[in-house]
């Protein structure tokens, strides 16, 4: 969609049109306007090349957008990333938006910034977002980090949450628990895929979980959540419910969850036994066993593909998946008699 496009769908000139995409004085009202026109089309200017975005400076940048200042396995994402280009002599940055209008300006601002290159961490992938990242890719050199199964039309890496989260089931089965919790936001695909495959994995030993046993709690992508799911443990636990084993779906809900398997007087893994997914400095500083999700492979398979994006010799987008592990610790124990 052109400038003049935008101006008829607002209703407004092609003057103010300008003036507002190049942060020139406008009318609240019509600031709005535009606003709400502009992230309905997902427009990215045209103006925005990538010959002007490969142009030589004096500085290399490159930029990461994650979701969480304070989730672990982002922060160390963006460590690693950053020690790889740091070592290289090349700026990298980590910029932090909760929100897709925070999201939008930050695209938008870093494109008009000539960075070289943008990492995108673990998105939000709704409201027409695949098309809004397959037109910044055309314009600048740019990497998803993501968690669903499937390809997109840009450079894209995923660690294969199916097979860490049936690993994960047939790890707990097999030590012989049979009443598993699950412990997870309440909601976003990756949480939705590990219940999914939770109660797959049970009805395969003939169990059907009671519906109290997925316990929902909320902000658990950030710190925040440690507390959240601290609550929503403790009252199911308060509820008189007693699994043998809890599986939370990321490192921070593991925390809140041993907290308060802690304040009922029990211990991890005598009374219940406790895996995690992610496998940050959370769950190694707690010895907890859980799924790999290969932070520092993610970090590296980033910058080779960025590589590969800037290089532009071939602009085919190129999609890597890593498979996670499971790493043994001593949060959990067999019951098998």
């Amino acid at each position: 969609m052109t400038i003049t496009e935008i101006a008829r769908e607002a209703g407004v000139s092609i003057a103010t049109v300008s003036r507002f995409l190049n942060n020139g004085p406008v009318k609240e009202e019509t600031r709005k306007k535009l606003e709400q026109v502009i992230r309905k089309i997902n427009y990215v200017p045209e103006s925005f090349t990538r010959k002007i975005i490969s142009a030589p400076s004096d500085v290399t940048t490159i930029a990461i957008i994650s979701h969480s200042m304070t989730n672990p396995y982002a922060s160390e994402f963006a460590e690693e990333v950053a020690t790889i280009y740091n070592s290289r002599g090349i700026v990298c940055y980590t910029v932090y938006c909760v929100d897709t209008d925070t999201e939008y300006r930050y695209l938008m601002d870093l494109i008009a910034h000539k960075v070289n290159g943008i990492i995108m961490h673990d998105p939000d992938m709704g409201d027409g977002k695949f098309e809004l990242y397959n037109r910044i890719a055309q314009r600048v050199p740019f990497v998803i980090i993501h968690s669903f199964k499937g390809n997109i039309g840009c450079n894209s890496i995923t660690v294969d949450q199916d097979i860490g989260m049936k690993n994960a089931m047939e790890y707990l089965i097999g030590l012989g628990h049979k009443r598993i919790a699950y412990v997870s936001g309440s909601d976003g695909y990756s949480f939705r895929l590990k219940e999914q495959i939770w109660k797959e994995e049970l009805a395969k030993i003939g169990v059907t979980p009671p519906e109290q046993d997925s316990i929902k709690a909320e902000d658990v992508d950030f710190e925040k959540g440690m507390e959240t799911a601290r609550d929503a443990v403790l009252k199911y636990l308060k509820d008189g419910n007693r699994p043998t084993a809890i599986f939370t779906a990321n490192d921070i809900i593991a925390m809140g969850t041993i907290s308060a398997l802690t304040e009922m007087g029990m211990s991890v893994p005598n009374d219940v036994s406790v895996m995690s997914h992610d496998n940050t400095l959370l769950a190694s500083s707690m010895h907890l066993t859980c799924v790999d999700m290969k932070i520092r492979s993610v970090g590296i398979a980033s910058v080779d593909l960025m590589d590969y994006a800037i290089k532009g010799s071939d602009t085919t987008p190129r999609h890597i998946s890593l498979t996670p592990s499971i790493i043994e610790r001593c949060s959990c124990r067999s019951i098998v008699k």
